[in-house]
C-alpha cells in the first residue's frame, strides 16, 4: 500500500489498461503512449523479437511500474514472434494424450516467449467445448470432457508460471455452450447452475486452488445462476461477466475462492459494448469487480471517463486501490527473471513438435478398413478443398503429385465440374477417380457467425455424392465436427491444425508411413447416431 499511496491518481489509473500494441496509432507510437498514460499492460499480436525487447527496455528504463507484456499464446510462441512455429492448437496437443509431452511443449512455448520478453499470456482457454456449433472455441479448446481440460490447463498454468510468465485462464464463466460468438454479441453459457459447477465450476475451482494467479472475465452471461441467487432479477437486468457484480463478486470471489487479478476480455467486443454507452460501460467494468480494461476504442476518451469516474468517487478509492494491490501484486510475482527455465534449443523444439503433431491426429471414423493410400488402387484423385480463408490444397498436391499419384482439383466455383458431379454419368466418374480426397480447413476466428462448412455454390457441387461409389475420405484440419455436415463419410480424420507440419504429418499418415495415435478430445459424431454410420 506504501507504493500506492506515493503514485499519483494518472499512474493510478494508467494501471487499469491493457493496451493492444500498435507500432502507430492515432495518438503517436507506443514509446509515447506509454510516457503518457503508464499502462498497466501490453498486449501483442505476432510481431518480432526486436519489437518486443525494445519496448521492454524502454520500460525499464522510462517508466516506474513495468508494464505486463502479453500475447494469446495459446498453443505456441507464434502468438508472438512471427517467425516462430507453434504446436498446432491446444485441442492438437490435448489429443496426444500425453502429459509429459504436453509439459515439454509448454515449457519450449514459456521459454521462448520469456526470451522475447512477456512476462503474461492470455492461455489457457480453459473452455469446455460442449456445443459442435460454437463458432469461437472449437480447437482452442481442451475438449469437452471436464477432467481432460483440467489435466492440460494444469500443464498450461504450471509450466509458464516456471517461467516467469502469468497465465490469465479464460473465458470466465465459461464459452463453448452458445452457438454465437462474444465478439460480436454477449453470449450465454445456458447450463443449470449445478451443471455449470459440476462442469465449469470444477475447472475453476481446481485451477484457483493451485494456485492460478489471473482470470480472464468474458462477456458471457450465467442466467441460471442469478435467477438462482436473485430470484427477481429482470432478463434485461442479467449482465455478462464483465460488467456482473454477481459473477465476479459474488460467484468468483466469495463462492469459488479467487483472490487473484481479473482482467477482461477485449472490450472493443460487441459482446462488451451492448449494455451502456462506452463512457459507462468502461467504469461499470472495474465497479463489478475487473480490475483491468483490455484495449480501448479511444485511448484518450476511455482513459479519461475512467479518471474522472474515480475523481467523482462513481469508482471508490477503496475499488481503486483494491485493482492496484492485485496489479501491483501479480506484477510481483514475475520480478525475477533468474528463476526462469533455460531455453530449449532449436533441434530439440523441432522435434517435440513433431511428436505432438504424430500423436496428436486422430482417424475419427474410418468404415472401410482404410489402411493408407496407394498408386495401385487410388492413382487418380479427386481432391475436393474447402476453407473460410487459406487452403491447403498446394502442400497436399505438391506430396501427393511426388508420390505418383495424379490430382484433380476443381475450384468450389467451377460451374461445369458442378453439372459434372451433379448431372453428369455416374459410370464415368467413376471411371475418372479411384478417390475422393476432402481437405476442409475450416479454422476458428473471432467474429464469424459460423464454422461449418459450406459444399460449394450454386448447387452445392462439393456434396458427397458418391460414397457408395468412389472410396472417399474427408479431412479436417480446423473445426472437428464436420460429419455433422457429412455424416454417412466412411473415412473422417481430425488434424485440429493447418500449420505447415501438421499437414505434412497428416499426409504422412496417409500414405502409410505414420499410424494415426490420437485420441479424439471430444465428440466428433456429435451427439448423433447418423455420424456413425455409412
Amino acid at each position: 500500500m506504501h507504493q500506492i499511496a506515493n503514485m499519483s491518481l494518472a499512474d493510478k489509473v494508467g494501471q487499469l489498461f491493457f493496451l493492444l500494441h500498435f507500432d502507430k496509432t492515432a495518438h503517436g507510437d507506443m514509446f509515447d503512449i506509454c510516457k503518457k498514460y503508464k499502462p498497466g499492460g501490453l498486449m501483442f499480436r505476432p510481431t518480432n523479437e526486436d519489437v518486443t525487447k525494445a519496448l521492454v527496455t524502454f520500460a525499464e528504463k522510462e517508466m516506474a511500474i513495468m508494464p505486463f507484456f502479453s500475447a494469446n499464446i495459446e498453443s505456441g510462441a507464434n502468438a508472438l514472434i512471427a517467425e516462430e512455429t507453434g504446436y498446432g492448437s491446444p485441442m492438437l496437443l490435448s489429443a496426444t494424450n500425453d502429459d509429459q509431452l504436453v509439459t515439454q511443449a509448454v515449457s519450449d512455448m514459456a521459454s521462448v516467449s520469456a526470451s522475447a520478453g512477456a512476462n503474461m499470456t492470455f492461455s489457457p482457454v480453459v473452455d469446455l467445448q460442449l456445443n459442435p456449433d460454437n463458432p469461437i472455441t472449437q480447437t482452442r479448446s481442451f475438449g469437452d470432457q471436464v477432467d481432460q481440460v483440467i489435466r492440460m490447463s494444469e500443464q498450461f498454468v504450471k509450466g509458464f508460471l516456471q517461467h516467469q510468465i502469468l497465465p490469465v485462464i479464460k473465458h470466465f464463466p465459461g464459452d463453448g455452450i452458445d452457438n454465437r460468438d462474444h465478439h460480436l454479441l454477449p453470449s450465454v453459457n445456458s447450463l443449470s447452475f449445478p451443471e455449470w459447477l459440476a462442469t465449469y465450476g470444477k475447472v475453476y475451482k481446481t485451477l484457483i486452488d493451485q494456485g492460478a494467479p489471473c482470470i480472464m472475465a468474458g462477456h458471457i452471461l450465467l442466467p441460471d445462476y442469478e435467477r438462482t441467487q436473485f430470484p427477481d432479477i429482470a432478463d434485461h437486468e442479467m449482465m455478462p461477466a464483465t460488467l456482473s457484480s454477481h459473477l465476479l463478486q459474488d460467484l468468483l470471489r466469495r463462492q469459488l475462492g479467487f483472490n487473484g487479478l481479473i482482467i477482461t476480455d477485449a472490450s472493443t467486443m460487441g459482446g462488451f459494448n451492448s449494455f451502456y454507452p462506452r463512457k459507462q460501460a468502461v467504469v461499470e467494468t472495474i465497479k463489478a469487480g475487473c480490475d483491468m480494461l483490455l484495449f480501448t476504442t479511444d485511448l484518450a476518451e476511455d482513459y479519461q471517463s475512467v479518471y474522472q469516474a474515480v475523481e467523482t468517487g462513481e469508482i471508490s478509492t477503496r475499488r481503486l486501490n483494491e485493482a492496484l494491490v492485485r496489479i501491483l501484486g501479480a506484477k510481483a510475482m514475475v520480478t525475477d527473471k533468474e528463476k526462469a527455465v533455460l531455453q530449449t534449443n532449436k533441434q530439440d523444439a523441432n522435434a517435440l513438435k513433431t511428436s505432438v503433431f504424430d500423436k496428436g491426429i486422430t482417424l475419427v471414423k474410418n468404415e472401410i478398413a482404410f489402411k493408407k493410400l496407394e498408386v495401385e488402387k487410388h492413382k487418380k484423385i479427386l481432391l475436393l478443398d474447402l476453407h473460410n480463408g487459406h487452403s491447403v490444397s498446394q502442400q497436399v498436391i505438391k506430396r501427393l503429385t511426388e508420390a505418383g499419384f495424379q490430382v484433380t482439383k476443381p475450384e468450389s466455383d467451377d460451374v461445369a465440374f458442378g453439372f459434372e458431379a451433379m448431372m453428369g454419368s455416374r459410370q464415368a466418374m467413376m471411371k475418372k477417380y479411384d478417390l475422393i480426397l476432402y481437405t476442409l480447413n475450416y479454422q476458428v476466428k473471432s467474429n464469424q457467425t459460423t464454422n461449418r462448412v459450406s459444399f460449394g455454390q450454386p448447387m452445392g457441387q462439393f456434396l458427397p455424392l458418391f460414397l457408395k461409389e468412389i472410396p472417399t475420405i474427408m479431412v479436417s484440419f480446423g473445426n472437428p465436427y464436420h460429419l455433422e455436415d457429412a455424416p454417412r463419410v466412411p473415412v473422417y480424420i481430425n488434424a485440429y491444425s493447418d500449420q505447415e507440419g501438421v499437414v505434412s504429418a497428416t499426409l504422412d499418415k496417409l500414405l502409410g508411413k505414420s499410424e494415426f495415435k490420437g485420441v479424439s478430445p471430444v465428440d466428433a459424431f456429435c451427439g448423433r447416431f447418423d455420424t456413425r454410420c455409412y
